[in-house]
């Protein structure tokens, strides 16, 4: 090989160098970038089942709720009867105002403001403001995110009064987790706390808490009986254990409690 094509070949080598190199290095940053990427968007979401502290979670928001942390209760297969439909047509608290609790003690007025639950330990899993909330055009039960809601279609009873009061709240908001976020945590024995805006308050024990589909959650009567003689309450949310699908997870969790 000539001298001058020695030099010309030398010249190539460096310059498919400095290519390679090149793109050595822009993989590189690529790597950084997507890998820090991944990092933070892994940082902003939280595993399922890891405690939340109430007062970390963002609060009432005017946000609807249309994504994948939708509670997506569908519209229960029992109905109220017409005795007690007639008996709240009178009242705007969707209640006969002589309702009592078990121990003869006059329901709370008003309207409740506020729903608390806390474990045997003094660990406080929910604390969440409460609000009226209807079925809507799909016949589907959920509150605006970060804010609890009290079903209060006519004919449902306010927790503290006769019958099985219904709560819903959200598991979670994208990434971001919501007011019933450590709901599914519960154990059997720990306590929920329904504050009323006169301040009167009616404390319920948690007797039952598992995960259902949301096939059967509207068929079970155990949980929509609105008829019973005595006070009862039932939570409902989201099981962020399941697939979504078509944005909203397949299953819930419902969480039964009697009064304390």
């Amino acid at each position: 090989m000539t001298r001058a094509r020695r030099a010309q070949q030398r010249r190539k080598d460096a310059a498919t160098s400095r290519v390679v190199g090149g793109l050595l290095a822009l993989a590189a940053v690529a790597a950084l970038v997507l890998g820090g990427w991944w990092w933070w968007d892994s940082a902003r979401a939280v595993d399922p089942g890891t405690y939340v502290a109430p007062s970390e979670i963002s609060r009432t928001t005017s946000e609807p709720a249309t994504s994948s942390s939708t509670t997506a209760t569908k519209k229960p297969t029992k109905k109220p009867t017409k005795k007690s439909t007639k008996a709240t047509t009178s009242s705007t608290t969707a209640v006969p105002s002589a309702s009592t609790t078990q121990a003869g003690v006059p329901a709370p007025p008003g309207d409740p403001t506020r729903v608390v639950v806390t474990t045997s330990a003094g660990r406080e899993l929910v604390d969440a403001s409460l609000i009226p909330t209807y079925l809507d055009a799909q016949n589907v039960l959920a509150p605006p995110f970060g804010t609890a809601g009290w079903y209060a279609e006519d004919g449902w009873p306010k927790p503290g009064h006769a019958g099985a009061s219904i709560l819903v709240g959200h598991i979670n908001h994208g990434s971001k987790p919501d007011v019933f976020w450590n709901l599914p945590q519960v154990s059997l024995g720990d306590r929920v706390t329904v504050t009323y805006g006169s301040g009167r308050t009616v404390e319920w024990r948690i007797t039952r808490s598992e995960a259902a589909t949301k096939q059967q959650v509207p068929r079970d009567d155990s949980i929509w009986d609105h008829d019973n003689p005595e006070p009862l309450l039932r939570l409902i949310t989201c099981d962020p254990t399941t697939p979504l699908n078509g944005g909203h997870y397949e299953g819930n969790w419902v969480v039964w409690a009697e009064l304390a």
